[in-house]
């Protein structure tokens, strides 16, 4: 097996000038002393080190340390415990760690702008009165485990209401059961925010009421977003109506409150309120299992409770009765999910809905109640419909004004009259057909009937067993997408082909008895992806040739399907991905299959009889091919002994499943190739394991290696030894991981969080390219690189970018 750990070599130390080091993404497990001798060091990034355990103790002589980032270090338990002493940070980023407890007297980082994170213990490390002193802190800040022995005292000494830069707050207790929930409330009350801020969350709060603040204009002058979460115990919600500037609105599994009224609004002491929810565009409800009633405003009658509401989404609130709100002027989408006993006011009947400006989406599910509502609502603005979860509904109403149509788990939906000609006739508009697992008794889909549709989708329809296209006058000229799932019965299209000469898009797939293709595909010159998975009694296909301009082609177990010469497969010349699997290949790969020299990506999978692939002619001329993967091929014992240096271009070798495999080709690989992958391929992996493999010098080189799921992360970064290797860049020069692609002349830009080997991919390069200069001093590197997402601090202030 290969480590997967990083070692940074104590020669880091070296790098006296050093101000910027980034080793996001990295496999890094601990740092070593020596970075504590980087005194100028300015900016550490380690963001999404996953294995890394610990800091280094002496972490407090980085006394020019402004910037430290550890966001997404999840194997991370604790800070060093001298936190303290780095003075000069500015920046300190702890998000998505496991730290347990903040270190103590962290209030003494007085330059702090930002802290994400502040974790309270339960006996040691800092209050949260220490921060108090950080009277500088900006951006997000999260408090999390305020269950730990929080004071009131403490909650006071915070000061929140007076960190007027904080935009954005959430205020976390823990799952556990609340000890003192009149306590609990005091604190909450103590930590009240400033006027200024934007965005507030509560979490897992175990008081039985919330502070009045909560819900007072006079409290926020700004405040944008809300969500209250996992508040178990609260018996009734704040007074969100009276926020003037509340935009976005989030209520999750408050699972006492049973009912929603005049408290919401802001009509607490019976006085009229005017308007509530003036500003308010969403508003979610989820997961309530208690809330039984939604009651409207005592001035509902005068104007709309939510006059400015775009989207309403209420999911997972069972016993919620009674009706939704029925008057909302500006409603753009509106979800409703397993309500069971909900129901629409009757004055939804007599809506006028002429000042709405937008489309209309409805996505309803699991609520009888509410089917009315496509009947209610006029035609003209209903843009989408998703329905799911309903055995009950008869027919739809004529909407010809519908662009967008979804049924999910309906499956005993009256489909002959939803798919009656005259029925369907109506949604001249319909563009896009979602049916899943539904209509379980219809045998014909008509194709014919819906003039624009342009993308058609049909997964799980038990019973169906043919399309037809009878009454099409023209072609289906709009239809750029047609995918069909696990339709058991299917066996035909219809007879003379498709008439779809605009068709991008063509998947099959698991339809057990479909016994012919459509004929004459070739026709189809604007197909760009093809496939076909799961055919096993498919025997008539691509009679006459395949669509000229494929792009991706794969056919996967279909075992009567005949590959032939007469596919054409070398004159697609706009072919980049292709996939060889199964034995039904075997004869045309020994023979003469040829394909196109344009290819960017092959597979070559489950050919089980495979025993060398020098029998293999199609490896040939393929100069453009960046990714070759074999797999599954348990015969297969020889790789071709002059090797894969043909393949110029070759970047990503994977080879899996080939336990008879026992050597790489004897003249090398390409020096192109960055990315070796071998899985389960016994003889491989004991001939090339790391260092102690008879062969490893072979392919030692190679930038990325992967053995059975291991990286070989520690050679990877330039292929010269057991150490990441740094490059010292000139005196004075800022440069990121990140910011030195430009560099590296790569066109794209890997994201360095989503795992190492984009990363050493990168870093390799970049050495190479620099490498090649005679004099590394001779590149003209600018003072900082700046990049938009991710630039080296400003001498005058830690602040990022």
């Amino acid at each position: 097996m290969v480590n997967r750990r990083i070692t940074v070599p104590d020669s880091v130390g070296s790098l006296i000038h050093l101000r910027y080091l980034d080793l996001s993404g990295t496999a890094i497990v601990s740092l070593p002393g020596a970075v504590c001798t980087l005194y100028n060091l300015q900016t550490l990034l380690l963001s999404y080190c996953h294995a890394l355990i610990e800091l280094p103790a002496d972490m407090t002589k980085l006394i020019n340390l402004r910037k430290l980032t550890l966001a997404g270090c999840s194997s991370l338990t604790k800070l060093p415990a001298d936190m303290r002493e780095l003075s000069s940070l500015h920046y300190l980023d702890v998000w998505g760690t496991k730290i347990q407890v903040m270190p103590v007297e962290i209030g003494r980082l007085k330059s702090l702008r930002t802290l994400t994170d502040f974790v309270v213990g339960k006996s040691t490390g800092s209050s949260i009165g220490e921060l108090r002193e950080l009277q500088h802190l900006q951006g997000r800040l999260c408090i999390s485990k305020l269950h730990n022995g929080v004071h009131v005292v403490d909650a006071l000494e915070a000061n929140l209401k007076d960190k007027k830069e904080l935009k954005d707050l959430e205020l976390a207790w823990g799952v556990e059961e609340a000890d003192d929930s009149q306590k609990e409330r005091d604190v909450l009350d103590k930590l009240q925010p400033s006027a200024n801020l934007e965005k507030l969350t509560i979490r897992f709060y175990g008081g039985f009421s919330f502070p009045n603040w909560l819900g007072s204009s006079n409290s926020f002058s700004n405040i944008q977003f809300m969500c209250i979460s996992d508040c178990k115990y609260c018996l009734s919600l704040p007074s969100f109506g009276q926020l003037p500037t509340l935009k976005e609105l989030r209520i999750e599994r408050m699972n006492f409150v049973t009912k929603v009224g005049d408290e919401f609004y802001g009509d607490l002491n019976g006085a009229s309120v005017i308007q509530p929810f003036r500003s308010l565009k969403m508003l979610e409800f989820k997961e309530m299992p208690e809330w039984e009633d939604w009651l409207p405003s005592p001035s509902e009658g005068q104007c709309s409770d939510f006059p400015c509401l775009e989207v309403l989404r209420i999911s997972y609130c069972k016993k919620l009765r009674g009706y939704l709100p029925n008057h909302l002027p500006c409603l753009k989408t509106l979800r409703v999910y397993r309500c069971e006993y909900l129901h629409l006011h009757d004055e939804w009947a007599s809506i006028n809905m002429d000042y709405l400006q937008n489309s209309l989406e409805i996505d309803i599910g699991g609520c009888p109640g509410l089917l009315p509502l496509i009947e209610r609502v006029e035609k003209k603005f209903l843009s989408t419909l998703r329905i799911s979860n309903f055995d009950a509904i008869q027919c739809l109403p004529k909407m010809k004004y519908l662009r967008r149509l979804e049924f999910r788990n309906c499956p005993t939906v009256s489909s002959l009259e939803f798919l009656s000609h005259e029925m369907m006739a109506e949604l001249t508009s319909l563009e896009s057909l979602f049916i899943y697992d539904s209509f379980h008794s219809v045998r014909s889909f008509p194709l014919g009937v819906f003039p624009k549709l342009s993308t058609l989708e049909i997964d799980g329809c038990e019973n169906l067993e043919s399309f037809s296209i009878e009454g099409v006058d023209q072609n289906l000229s709009h239809l750029n997408r047609l995918s069909i799932y696990s339709c058991p019965n299917l066996a035909s299209f219809p007879d003379g082909g498709l008439p779809t000469p605009n068709l991008r898009e063509l998947k099959v797939w698991t339809c057990k008895n479909l016994k012919s293709f459509p004929e004459r595909i070739r026709t189809l010159t604007a197909l760009e992806r093809l496939e076909l998975w799961d055919l096993p009694n498919l025997v008539s296909f691509a009679q006459g040739g395949l669509p000229p301009n494929l792009q991706y082609f794969r056919v996967t177990r279909c075992d009567k399907v005949k590959p032939s010469v007469e596919w054409g497969l070398q004159g697609l010349v706009s072919l980049k991905e292709f996939a060889i699997v199964g034995e039904i290949w075997a004869p045309l790969l020994k023979e003469q299959l040829l394909l196109p020299t344009t290819l960017n990506g092959l597979n070559i999978a489950g050919l089980s009889s495979l025993k060398s692939v020098v029998d293999v002619k199609v490896l040939r001329h393929l100069a453009s091919l960046r990714r070759l993967t074999i797999e599954d091929c348990p015969s297969l014992e020889f790789l071709p002994l002059e090797g894969l240096q043909h393949l110029t271009s070759l970047q990503y070798l994977t080879i899996r499943g080939c336990p008879k495999l026992q050597f790489l080709p004897e003249n090398g690989l390409p020096p192109s190739l960055s990315s070796l992958e071998i899985y389960s391929c016994s003889a491989l992996e004991k001939r090339y394991e790391d260092k102690t493999g008879e062969d490893w010098a072979k392919i030692s080189h190679i930038p990325c290696i992967w053995i059975n799921g291991e990286d070989r992360l520690i050679y990877g970064l330039c292929g010269c030894g057991s150490e990441l290797t740094v490059v010292e860049l000139p005196k004075g020069t800022d440069a990121s991981l990140h910011q030195l692609l430009g560099l590296s002349g790569m066109s794209k830009q890997p994201d360095l969080h989503a795992g190492a080997r984009d990363i050493i991919i990168l870093i390799v390069e970049l050495k190479r390219r620099l490498s090649e200069a005679t004099d590394v001093s001779s590149h003209q590197f600018p003072k900082h690189f700046w990049l938009e997402n991710d630039a080296p601090l400003k001498e005058d202030d830690g602040t990022p970018g």
